[in-house]
């Protein structure tokens, strides 16, 4: 004899923490509908339900609004807007570690794929005490729809703590998922990581790619092996090689990150070297502004430098954007919140 529905016992039953917890409360169609909706940013509509043809019995309707009080696996702990509309979210897991998620009022959210990074960036709080484990995809997933309880948000970028290489299976996951409960499409979704010749083969062969950015910061080899010392062994010619195969092969330009840094990055020689490197692909250069970090030794260029460095990029051909740091007096540099919390 078969062993009773899923629904039967949902207001009795404890289901599990995140939004695969919706599996245990109801059928399968009705649990994509209902995940759809929370990761949408919106509570379950029994009267949506009805009209899919999903009707919801009061067993479900009542275990829906139970799941809905303590369901998710993330809880927000610290919530802070900065003056430009950014909002800063420190993210509590079922593990009582934390992370970190970023909503911005241009209608994108950065997320975090790993609680803290294995890469050691010299200039980022996110890799300061290490990485202490990979975020599942509901933990991904789960950022969004925090994100969307505050405002409109229709782009994801992975540009959060961790390295979303070192836990691809779980980024794909999610990238998918974010596609089809979520709704945004992965050309709406941004992965960004220091790079990696598989890496970029593996994200070709996923059936939902999202769109690529590479932190380069240094365009040699030795230099850039001192400012991110565990990142992945290939040269910057093969990853911009790789990743230039990989933006072509989905039509799509790769972004190509440069976090400024006064008097590490920003010198003529950078400039010569990094043109060098992107002659010939299809992509841009994204220059970043460096966000302080207590305690780190690192400070941004003038804006008069930062001005004239993309002046000279854009005369050798090749397209270059600025991007000021988004809610500097949130604390939203990748990891500064959560170190101050643990600090």
């Amino acid at each position: 004899m078969s062993g009773p529905a899923p629904s039967s016992t949902a207001s009795d039953a404890l289901p599990r923490r995140g939004l695969g917890g919706l599996d245990d409360l109801l059928s399968a169609p009705k649990a994509r509908l209902a995940r759809r909706f929370v990761a949408t940013g919106r509570a379950p509509d029994p009267a949506e339900f009805h009209r899919a043809g999903l009707t919801l019995s009061p067993t479900e309707q009542t275990a829906i609004t139970r799941w809905l009080e303590s369901g998710l696996a993330t809880t927000v702990r610290e919530q802070h807007r900065a003056q430009d509309g950014t909002i800063k979210l420190r993210l509590g897991l079922v593990d009582d570690r934390e992370i970190e998620t970023v909503a911005m009022p241009v209608g994108a959210v950065c997320v975090s794929s790993q609680v803290g990074c294995a890469v050691g960036c010299r200039f980022c709080a996110s890799g300061m005490f290490g990485v202490e484990r990979h975020l599942t995809a509901d933990e991904i997933l789960e950022q969004v729809v925090h994100a969307r309880r505050l405002m409109p948000i229709d782009r994801v970028v992975f540009m959060g703590m961790g390295e979303p290489s070192h836990n691809l299976e779980n980024v794909l996951t999610a990238v998918t998922r974010i596609r089809n409960e979520a709704l945004i499409s992965p050309r709406r979704q941004t992965l960004s990581t220091v790079g990696a010749v598989k890496v970029f083969e593996r994200m070709k062969r996923s059936e939902f790619k999202p769109c690529l950015a590479v932190s380069l910061h240094l365009a040699n080899d030795a230099r850039r092996r001192e400012l991110l010392p565990r990142a992945h062994g290939d040269t910057v010619q093969d990853i911009v090689a790789a990743a230039d195969e990989y933006g072509r092969s989905m039509r799509t330009p790769v972004q190509f990150e440069w976090t400024l840094l006064r008097g590490v990055n920003d010198g003529d020689r950078d400039v010569d070297q990094l043109c060098e490197l992107l002659q010939g692909v299809r992509g841009y250069v994204n220059f970043i502004v460096y966000n302080h970090v207590d305690g780190l030794p690192f400070e941004p260029p003038s804006r008069e430098r930062i001005v004239t460095i993309v002046r000279q990029v854009k005369e050798r051909g090749i397209l270059a954007t600025i991007r000021d740091s988004s809610g500097a007096d949130a604390n939203a540099a990748c990891g500064q919140l959560r170190v101050r919390a643990i600090s």
